[in-house]
Parts: structure tokens; C-alpha cells; sequence
């Protein structure tokens, strides 16, 4: 069944695998047929007379089973044959935009997408419905009830609404073949991936501009180092204090003007010049408030949304009066030409900056650059003649074209001629060259450059210096699902900023992607050049104006905008996105009105913002009872202290975004019905508990919210919670928070910061029955890690249950191993840091432990550990790390063990005992029969070590790797004997040391061989002999004084020799 409803889980939103259903059906029927029939045989029907497909369910208590049979396998086949001909749909969509410039071409594509979306609709019911019955078949219901989620999927089923769709899907697709659509060529672009070059990641960002760089620069007032006055407007010094010089920069869209102004405010002369340089993005909305408040943030100057003009004004004066700033006003429109009045308010305020102070504007329009300026504007034209045609031919073919294929190089010269007819096409836009120049990169060859000049994109009706064909060009030739990732970003107004990770989490929701890839379809979409990152921003990105105007064209009927009042007559019909953005110029009731004229919506984001939650209230109700389909909602509050029941009709729901911050005791208890809903973000709010049932969101994958972070990526649980001392209140609702988190199907689990005194009770083998890793951070309250039965039960019957192969626990304090727990016998890895007390007797629970290869301990509290146990169970153990136990005084055998030591750890590859400053002897443990295979010993920091068997080295056949460092109280008088496989010595801080004795080597000549550290050994007098040190052709030795066969420093390293050093004070290797 999992993985069933793990194949339907993945269908939402997209025309799924045409055999889910059948699978699943498969299980269902004989399950439902099952229900039916004890149904009837006890007369115990209990439905809803007004619910979906209530009809059908009264008649099953007399209708006959082969009826119920036969419209359930009817069903199958209905649904089975909806799910193929939709994926039939959106082959015919991809054929059909490249031809939606033409009337009966775009009528047809509208018609298609909306029955394709309605029956995407229709399938997501019943995902909802699959999963729905894979979680209450999942819970113990008793033999009383086990019937009823077969029955309640029987009664949902509509079967008139699915013959509706049938049909409805069968005209479409009968109308598009009898007019030819499906015979149109489907043409895919490949992935691009751009080399990493600047030039080619940014190649518009100063080309062929050189020239129009230093003439704007000396409008600017900038001569070089020094710092000069402006020469933009000849005004005498006077006239200066009361007027800013404003240059604007004209241009049509894509031409560049943005990027000359990022390329000026770059300039080290330019930064040298002014005092500050402020970057303010107006858009297509002109207001002087948000403006100024724009300004002063960027000046470090707070401002109140309720600031009023006259105050904004001020505090704008008072800030820029102590300054030579360069103001960017990027991208301003014809809104400007509306509140002139407010224009010159802003623009004489900012007159009390320095003299010197300048004012750059980039903008289409003249009209707006003749109002703002007060010297002659400065027009960027397109990149003329032999540069703009350099610069597309490396778009084109990159910049190393000189490493091109012979096969290329064949071919090329055709491939310049189309390139060359394209060109004029573009008009000179650096934007249009890069977009396109990648789309023809993709594939080089002639048909693909041919099919682009011939397209009938370019014969869109636009105005001379248009460039949105080449765009739209550029847009049809990608994927199916990067098309909809692009088109939905149209929801947004232009400038808007977002970040990777949000737009990847709307377009999971919306099914257009895989969680797994929807990153790398972001990045794609980056290449491309449909995305840039903001100016200023290192996570943030944006959409270029004519880019976001692409993504406007192409999704015209599906999402909308709504910015003013007067859009609200605008709405297309058909729209399935739908953003408000009008700074709260609508009503609530109109919003009503909105949603109950537009009940096919799947996106809504609300950025207004209603203080009264009497009128906000019932805004909320409406979307959830009045918009079915909704996957994706986002709405801004502020006095929103409950969710209202009815968010449990919103099957679909996906992502829910709470866009404030507010404290609410609970949600809906019918939000444990939302099986679909994937992420919550609501990270300005705390939620004191969750619902009883909350663990049935089987999908749920991210939760963000203040306080407390649930991340889900495939089979992997991250639950985090803030570092902040809480109260106990907020204790016992962590402790209820993490006891109601889903955890289906858990097979990696890692929790950070939980301050809860005790575990959840789902943390048991017997409800993770696939867990594999476990992983505990920071939970520095929790008393106690139910996961392990007590050490004398039956292990073999506990064993049986556990998959467990990794636990790393790191400091929690607090948990008490007083009690011997038995370890799963599956564990491979254990890394523990400061994980409790009474620690001594958890490390004598490692027993059984056959598989275990990596080992690592970190704690204060430990004082010895029995050797004897682990030497009988840890057969396998090749990584062994023993850390910052400064209270460990012993490793050692039991005088009363009788246990056979020849090769217990016959597999010890890397033994590391570092910063145990109570350990006195590690004779009993570095024994060569105890560890025969092992390669590398480190002993580090330990302070009062003693005993160490130095004199036995020779004895590690296999060893190659032996450093020692700091520790100062070691006897080693006992000379110490060299291996013959020894590749690697490094002793450091060692004052005892005298003889390093290679008497064991097959001859001296095997120091060649040899990394040799010796540093700050005051008592070592010989390293073998003048002769055998002559042979050493890397090392380093300083700090000997006894030491007189070789003059010291000395330093031997070749290239490729990385020191090896644990010393955190001194840097060995450096000159």
C-alpha cells in the first residue's frame, strides 16, 4: 500500500503515472466490495444524505455486489483513461503556444488548458481520497470500524462529475485532432549550463558600453581620484544649494539601463567620489512615502509605517544633510507623471545633501525623464553594428570557440549567416541577445537555428524597438515544467525580490516539480536569464521587466494582479492565480466577491493587510469554503489569533502562508484532514499546540514557525527548536508540539534543541519501524531516550524490530543511563558528545554490536571503560575516536576476564586518543595482539599520560601513521622502535623522548620513505644515525637541542605533502 499511495502522492498537480490507479484499485476494490458486504449483512449504513455521491451510497444496502463491482472497475477505467488523455493535453499545449499569436490557435490552447486543469482537479480528489484511507487503514480501529474507510471512499466517489470531465476531455481532444493540432513538431530545449565564466554568467555587464561608462561618469561630476564638482547642469554654486541635479538614463526595455547604473555605483572612482551610494527600486509604482522610507533605510534612519509625510520629510532632510550621496532611482515609470507635486517635495528635500550630491534615474520613458531632470537626459541606445554582433556570437557559441568540434567548425559559417539574420530582430538589446543566444547555444546545429528565424513568433504585431517575441521565443522552447515554473511568477508585481527556496516550495505545491528538482529547475531558469539576482542581495533574486512582462503574456488567462481597484473588472475567467496587491485600497467584501466569482482558483496570495478581524474574519471563512481547489494561499494579518474549521475543505491545499505574527493556541482540528498540505510557513507565529490527529499529515514536509523549524526531505526529519530559555508552559508545549509531528515512514531522524523533559511516544522501534539513523542536538532537558529496551530483555525478539545503523547523541546533559539499555545489534556508526551521566554504564551496553565500524566518544563524565566488553563484541570496529574525556583515567582489562585477546579488534583501522587529561597508561590498550591491522595511532593532548608502548611499535606490522603531540609527562626512556611499514611520524611536545631506534627496519634506507615532524623535543639526542637522516626527502625538525645529527631548522617538503598537525597554537609548514 505505501508504495501504492507513494505513486499517487507524487500525481498532485501533474497528469501522474497511468497505472497508479489501477494499482491501487487493485488493493482497494476487493477491500471496498468487503466493506459493502458486511455492510449489508448487518444493516449498519450510517452517510450523509446531503454528502458527495450520497445517492449512490443509500443504494448500497440493497443494491448487489457485482453492481457495486462492476462501478467501481467502471470507475477504474474512467479515471485510468482521464489520467492518459490529460498527459495527452499538455502535449497538445506544448504544440500549441508555439502558435497562440494566431486567434483560433490561442482560443483552442485556453479551452484545453481549462479542462486539462479541471480534470488535474478531478484526479487530486481522488489522491486525497487514496491517501485519506492509506492513513485510517493505518490506525487501530477495531474490528467495529475497519470497514469504514472503504466505505466513506465508496460514498465521495461522484460518478456523474467524473463522466462530465470524461467527456468534456473527449470534445477537446476530438476538436483539436479534427483541426491538425497534434500534428504540430514538439520541440524541447535542452538544459544549458553556462561556463563559469564572468563573461559569459554576466556577459552585458560593461560590454562594448565603455565609452557611454566615461561620459556618464563625467555627467556625474567624477574626474578620476579626486573628488569633483558635477558638471551635469551649469548652475552657479547658490543655485546648487536649492536644486539637485537629477541625469536620467532613457531607454526602451532590455536595453541596459539597469546594468550601466550597477556598473557606475561599481566604479571604485565612482565609490571613491560620493559619500554614500543609495539604490532605491521605484517600479511602476511611484510613492513618495515609500520612497523616503526607502531611502532612510538605506541611510540607517528607522521609519513608522504611520510616519506622515511631513515627518518622513524631516528625517530625510536631517540625514542626507551631512552628505555627498549618489541616489539610483531604477526603473521609474509614467506613474511619476501623476503626484508631480510629490516628485518636487522629494526632490527638494534631498536638496540639503552636499554639494556634489547627485541624483541618477533609469527609465523608458521620456516624459518622465523631461519632469524629473533638470539637465539633458542621457539616452542608451542598443549595441550597434560589429559589438552587438560580438557580443551574440558569444552568447551564441561561447566564449572558448576557438575549442570548438571539427563538426562545428563545418558548420559554423551556415550557422553565422542565420545568426546574422536574427540580429536585426533583437534591436540592439543585450537582454534579448543573452536570453536567445542561450536558447540557440542549446543546440547547434542548423535545423534548430533555422526552426528559431523561421519561427512565426517574430511576426507578433510590436512596436519598433519591441523585443518581446525574442523573449517569447525563448520561453516556448523550454520544458513543459519550466514553462509553468516561469508562468506562475507572474503573480508578482514587477521588482518584486524572492528567494530560491520559496518559489521552489510554490512550484512543489503546485506540482509542477519533484521536491529533488526543483532546485536544479530554478538554477536552469537562472542560466537562462529569466532570473537575476537583486542588486545588493546575496539570496534574493528578480525578474527583469520585459522578462516579467513575458511572463504576463504567456500566462494572460491564468494569473493575474491586482494592483488597483479598477483590475478588479479585469479578472479573466478562466484565472487560476490570483495576487492582490493594492495596499489595502479593496474591501474585505470585495475580496468575498472575488472568491465566490472565481471558485477554480489553485493560488491566492493576499498582501493586504486588515486590522479589524471582524471584517477580515469571514475573508478567511470564504476562501476556504468558497475555493475548493486552492493548493497554494499566502495572506498577510495582523489581529488573526484562530483559523476557522472550515480550513478542512481545502483538499488540495498545499502551502499555507501566514504572512504576520501572531500567537494562536491551536489549529483547526480539521486541519489533521488537509492529507495533501505540505508546508506551513508561518514563521512570524507560535503555535502553543497542535490538533489531536495532527500526525495524520502524511505529506507535511516543512513547518516554520517562530521558535520551532519541521523540515522533511524524502525519508529525512529535521525538528529544531530556538536556543532561548522557555518557561514551563512553553516546556509542556514543546512536549505536546513534538508528540502530535508526523512520522511516517521515518528512516532518518534528527531533533535540535527540543527542551522537553521526556520523548515523544512515537520515538519506539515499534512505530519507526524503518529508522535507520537517529540523531539527537542539543536537547539538554530530555531525561531519558525511550528508543532501547533494558539490557536483559529478549534481545533476540528486540533485535528483530530495529534498523537502526547510526546514533549520534550530543550534549544532552540530562539523560540518565543509570539503566543498562541493549543497543540494536544493526548499529554501524555511534558518535556520542556529552550525552548524560552515569555514562560508564552506557559504554558497557556495547554489546552484540557485530556490525559497528566507526565509534566516537566525547565526554567530561566518563571515567573508564571496560575493554573486556568491547573486545568480545566489537568484531568489526575499524574507526575508533576517543575526545575530550577529561575525566577517562583507564582503559583497560578486568583483572577477572578471561576473554581470548589475540585479534579482538582484527579490523581497527584508526585508533585517535585526544584531550583526556586523567588518562595515565594506554599500556593494556595498544597491544599488538589486540589490534593487529592497525594503520594510524594519534595520541593528542593528554596531558598526564605516562604510559605509552613505544618499545613495542615495531610489533604494528601494518602501522604507517603514529603522531604524538603534547603530552609532556610521557616516559619514553624506553627507546622507541620503528615499523618497517611506518610512512608517517610526528612527535610534538614530547620531552622525554630520547632514542627513536629503526633497528627493526630492513636497513636505514628506509627512512627515505618516511614524513618525519619533530618539533620541540628537548631531550631527543638521535634519530638513527647522520647517515639515515640523510636519506629524508620531507620533513621538518626544530626545536631538538640535543639533537646534533642534523642542523636545524630543517626543512625538506615536497609540493604535494600536507602537514599533518593537531596543534591548535602552532601552524607547522609555514615559512
Amino acid at each position: 500500500m505505501d508504495d501504492i499511495v507513494g505513486i499517487l502522492k507524487g500525481a498532485a498537480g501533474l497528469a501522474a503515472d497511468a497505472n497508479a490507479f489501477r494499482e491501487f484499485f487493485n488493493w482497494a476494490a476487493p477491500r471496498v466490495l468487503a466493506a459493502v458486504r458486511s455492510q449489508q449483512q448487518q444493516h449498519l449504513l450510517q452517510v450523509d444524505p446531503g454528502g458527495v455521491g450520497s445517492a449512490s451510497a443509500r443504494d448500497n444496502r440493497t443494491a448487489p455486489l457485482h453492481q457495486i463491482e462492476d462501478d467501481l472497475q467502471n470507475l477504474e477505467n474512467d479515471l485510468w483513461l482521464i489520467q492518459s488523455t490529460t498527459s495527452t493535453m499538455y502535449d497538445l499545449i506544448d504544440r500549441l503556444e508555439w502558435h497562440s499569436h494566431k486567434d483560433t490557435e490561442d482560443w483552442h490552447l485556453r479551452q484545453i488548458k481549462d479542462v486539462a486543469y479541471d480534470a488535474e482537479d478531478l484526479l487530486d480528489e481522488y489522491n486525497y481520497y487514496a491517501l485519506k484511507v492509506k492513513v485510517d487503514t493505518s490506525k487501530n480501529l477495531g474490528q467495529d470500524h475497519s470497514h469504514e474507510p472503504f466505505l466513506e471512499f465508496l460514498n465521495s466517489v461522484n460518478f456523474s462529475k467524473v463522466m462530465k470531465i470524461k467527456n468534456r476531455l473527449k470534445q477537446v481532444f476530438d476538436q483539436s485532432k479534427g483541426l491538425g493540432f497534434h500534428k504540430t513538431p514538439k520541440k524541447f530545449d535542452r538544459l544549458v549550463r553556462p561556463e563559469t565564466c564572468r563573461v559569459l554568467d554576466e556577459p552585458d555587464e560593461i560590454f562594448g558600453r565603455e565609452k557611454e561608462l566615461k561620459e556618464l561618469k563625467q555627467k556625474l561630476g567624477v574626474r578620476g581620484r579626486k573628488r569633483g564638482r558635477p558638471v551635469a547642469c551649469s548652475t552657479t554654486a547658490e543655485a546648487r544649494r536649492t536644486e539637485l541635479p537629477v541625469l536620467p538614463i532613457v531607454g526602451m526595455g532590455g536595453i541596459g539601463k539597469t546594468t550601466m547604473a550597477q556598473q557606475i555605483c561599481e566604479d571604485r572612482v565612482v565609490r571613491n567620489h560620493f559619500d554614500c551610494i543609495l539604490w532605491i527600486c521605484v517600479s511602476d509604482e511611484f510613492e513618495v512615502n515609500r520612497l523616503t522610507r526607502d531611502v532612510l533605510k538605506s541611510l540607517g534612519v528607522k521609519s513608522q509605517d504611520s510616519d506622515t509625510r511631513d515627518t518622513l520629510m524631516v528625517n530625510l532632510r536631517d540625514s542626507v544633510k551631512s552628505k555627498k550621496f549618489l541616489l539610483v532611482l531604477d526603473d521609474m515609470w509614467d506613474d511619476v507623471l501623476k503626484d508631480e507635486r510629490g516628485w518636487r517635495t522629494f526632490h527638494r528635500t534631498l536638496s540639503n545633501g552636499l554639494q556634489g550630491s547627485m541624483i541618477l534615474v533609469t527609465t523608458r520613458s521620456s516624459k518622465v525623464a523631461n519632469l524629473v531632470s533638470n539637465s539633458d537626459p542621457y539616452e542608451l541606445n542598443g549595441l550597434q553594428n560589429d559589438v552587438f554582433w560580438d557580443f551574440f556570437k558569444l552568447c551564441a557559441f561561447g566564449s572558448n570557440s576557438s575549442r570548438n568540434s571539427p563538426e562545428l567548425e563545418h558548420i559554423r559559417p551556415e550557422l553565422e549567416r542565420i545568426g546574422r539574420a536574427i540580429l536585426p530582430k533583437l534591436k540592439g538589446s543585450p537582454l534579448a541577445a543573452k536570453t536567445l543566444g542561450r536558447l540557440l547555444k542549446s543546440n547547434l546545429s542548423v535545423e534548430h537555428w533555422e526552426d528559431i528565424l523561421r519561427s512565426e513568433l517574430w511576426k507578433l504585431e510590436q512596436e519598433e524597438t519591441d523585443i518581446l517575441p525574442a523573449l517569447r521565443l525563448s520561453y516556448v522552447y523550454l520544458p513543459r515544467h519550466m514553462k509553468r515554473c516561469f508562468s506562475i511568477c507572474a503573480l508578482y508585481p514587477k521588482d518584486h525580490k524572492f528567494d530560491k527556496e520559496f518559489l521552489a516550495d510554490i512550484w512543489v505545491a503546485q506540482g509542477y516539480v519533484e521536491a529533488e528538482d526543483a532546485s536544479s529547475c530554478f538554477n536552469d531558469l537562472v542560466n537562462r536569464s529569466f532570473f537575476q539576482k537583486a542588486a545588493g542581495y546575496s539570496d534574493m533574486y528578480v525578474i527583469h521587466d520585459l522578462i516579467h512582462d513575458t511572463a504576463q503574456l504567456v500566462s494572460k488567462d491564468e494569473c493575474f494582479i491586482i494592483q488597483h481597484v479598477s483590475d478588479l473588472a479585469k479578472i479573466p475567467s478562466k484565472v487560476r492565480h490570483l495576487s492582490i496587491f493594492t495596499k489595502g485600497n479593496i474591501s474585505c467584501t470585495e475580496i468575498v466577491t472575488i472568491c465566490t466569482q472565481n471558485k477554480k482558483l489553485r493560488s491566492l496570495i493576499c498582501n493586504e493587510s486588515y486590522r479589524s478581524i471582524k471584517q477580515f474574519a469571514p475573508v478567511i471563512d470564504c476562501w476556504f469554503k468558497e475555493l475548493p481547489s486552492i493548493r497554494v494561499l499566502i495572506f498577510k494579518f495582523s489581529t488573526v489569533r484562530k483559523l476557522p474549521e472550515s480550513i478542512g475543505n481545502s483538499k488540495h491545499l498545499r502551502y499555507l502562508g501566514l504572512l504576520g505574527s501572531s500567537t494562536f493556541e491551536t489549529l483547526p482540528s480539521s486541519v489533521s484532514c488537509l492529507y495533501h498540505v505540505q508546508t506551513i510557513n508561518a514563521k512570524g507565529c507560535v503555535f502553543k499546540r497542535y490538533p489531536q490527529g495532527f500526525s495524520d499529515l502524511i505529506s507535511l514536509n516543512k513547518i516554520e514557525s517562530k521558535g520551532f523549524q519541521f523540515n522533511k526531505v524524502k525519508d529525512k526529519q529535521f525538528l529544531e527548536w530556538s536556543t532561548t530559555e522557555i518557561a514551563d508552559e512553553q516546556l509542556q508545549m514543546t512536549e505536546e508540539q513534538i508528540e502530535l509531528l508526523p512520522h511516517w515512514n521515518l528512516e532518518h531522524l534528527i531533533i535540535k534543541n527540543y527542551l522537553g523533559q521526556s520523548c515523544p511516544s512515537w520515538l519506539q522501534p515499534d512505530c519507526l519501524k524503518v529508522l535507520t539513523s537517529l540523531e539527537l542536538y542539543g536537547c539538554r532537558n530530555i531525561q531519558s531516550l525511550s528508543f532501547f529496551d533494558p539490557l536483559f530483555s529478549d534481545l533476540e525478539e528486540s533485535n528483530s524490530i530495529y534498523h537502526l545503523e547510526v546514533l549520534d547523541v550530543h550534549q544532552c546533559p540530562n539523560i540518565d543511563w543509570q539503566g543498562l539499555v541493549a543497543l540494536p545489534s544493526s548499529l554501524r556508526r555511534v558518535t556520542l558528545g556529552n550525552f548524560g551521566h552515569s555514562t560508564d554504564h552506557f559504554v558497557s551496553c556495547f554489546r552484540g554490536l557485530s556490525l559497528l565500524t566507526h565509534l566516537e566518544i566525547h565526554c567530561w563524565f566518563l571515567t573508564s571503560i571496560p575493554l573486556q566488553v568491547w573486545m568480545s563484541n566489537l568484531p568489526s570496529l575499524e574507526n575508533l575516536r576517543i575526545d575530550n574525556c577529561g575525566s577517562l583515567t583507564s582503559i583497560c582489562v578486568s583483572e577477572a576476564s578471561n576473554i581470548h585477546t589475540v585479534g579482538v579488534f582484527s579490523s581497527l583501522s584508526t585508533v585517535t586518543i585526544s584531550f583526556c587529561n586523567a588518562l595515565l597508561s594506554l599500556d593494556e590498550f595498544f597491544m599488538p595482539a589486540y589490534m593487529p591491522f592497525v594503520k594510524t595511532i594519534d595520541v593528542l593532548f593528554c596531558k598526564e599520560l605516562a604510559l605509552l608502548p613505544v618499545h613495542e611499535l615495531h610489533l604494528f606490522s601494518r602501522l604507517e601513521k603514529l603522531c604524538i603531540r603534547n603530552c609532556p609527562k610521557l616516559n619514553m626512556q624506553r627507546r622507541m622502535t620503528l615499523p618497517s611499514s611506518l610512512r608517517m611520524l610526528s612527535l610534538l611536545l614530547c620531552p622525554s623522548i630520547e632514542y627513536i631506534d629503526n633497528s627493526h627496519l630492513a636497513s636505514a634506507m628506509k627512512l627515505k620513505g618516511l614524513s618525519l615532524q619533530l618539533m620541540r623535543c628537548p631531550d631527543l639526542i638521535s634519530i638513527v644515525g647522520a647517515i639515515s637522516v640523510s636519506e629524508i626527502v620531507q620533513g621538518r625538525i626544530e626545536d631538538c637541542p640535543k639533537l646534533m645529527e642534523i642542523t636545524q631548522p630543517f626543512k625538506v617538503m615536497t609540493a604535494s605533502w600536507t602537514i599533518y598537525t593537531y596543534d591548535p597554537e602552532i601552524v607547522l609548514g609555514r615559512t
